[in-house]
């Protein structure tokens, strides 16, 4: 009840926050669940803070801003880090950018998608490049991404590259990237330069570049994976490619003449 409260007082809710400038300050700090989150400016006032609410429990401050961008189907059912989410939604007392303003959540303020879209590339695969997206419409100055790496071997591993290019762009117009020295991978993985260092003097791939297949035991958890055996490549097996240009059958025999029968 307080809560609501609290709310009605405030009259506007997320109103208020619903339209730009949306950032206070020309530095804005990214925030996420992964352990580097630690190194966030989180009691500089010269840093804005938008954070992930799954990473509330990291935080060592209320954010400015949280944000989840996904379907109401998503954000209305329980999280295994907050059984209780949707009705946290409901009480916020914080500005939370989503895909619409819901009634039922009095902070959420509509993101602006329409705008960024007419602007600037539709390439969006986190949360995190929808902030770097509209941080640069807003002329902020420094980013800062804490705890945000998207490296586990989930749908994470497909939302890195947009988080990569996002930061990109944004040194590209003249800003500030700033990653944590410790315990970071984004623009950092992998350390060593292709080519200079990525082979070894037999030619072979080494180092972070070697590729580490991994499967997964039945019955075991994630993380518990061990390395793949890959059986020969069978006709079965093979990948299916684009028709050469002349129409010819790729040349298998002369690929495992080159690199054996086995992957």
């Amino acid at each position: 009840m307080a809560f609501s409260v609290g709310i009605k007082r405030r009259i506007t809710g997320g109103v208020a926050y619903g339209r730009p400038p949306y950032f206070r300050t020309m530095f804005l700090a990214n925030t996420g669940p992964t352990e580097n989150v630690i190194f966030a400016p989180w009691h500089d006032p010269t840093w804005t803070i938008a954070t992930h609410c799954s990473a509330r429990e990291f935080c060592e401050r209320e954010p400015d801003w949280y944000f989840d961008m996904h379907r109401p189907e998503l954000f209305r059912s329980p999280k295994n880090w907050n059984e209780h989410y949707y009705s946290w939604l409901k009480h916020l007392q914080t500005p939370i950018f989503m895909q619409e303003r819901y009634k039922e959540i009095p902070m959420a303020v509509r993101y602006p998608i329409e705008r960024v879209l007419q602007e600037i590339r539709a390439y969006f695969t986190n949360h995190a490049a929808f902030m770097i997206a509209l941080a640069m419409q807003e002329g902020v100055k420094t980013i800062g991404i804490f705890g945000c790496q998207y490296s586990a071997d989930t749908e994470h591993s497909t939302q890195r590259g947009s988080l990569e290019y996002w930061l990109g762009r944004f040194e590209q117009y003249g800003g500030e990237v700033v990653l944590p020295v410790k315990y970071n991978t984004v623009l950092n993985f992998p350390s060593t330069l292709y080519g200079y260092e990525s082979h070894d003097e037999k030619g072979n791939l080494c180092g972070d570049y070697k590729p580490k297949p991994r499967i997964r035991p039945a019955g075991a958890k994630p993380g518990h994976e061990v390395p793949a055996k890959i059986g020969p490549l069978t006709p079965e097996a093979r990948a299916s490619v684009k028709s050469l240009p002349n129409g010819d059958a790729p040349d298998w025999a002369r690929y495992e003449r080159l690199y054996g029968k086995d992957v």
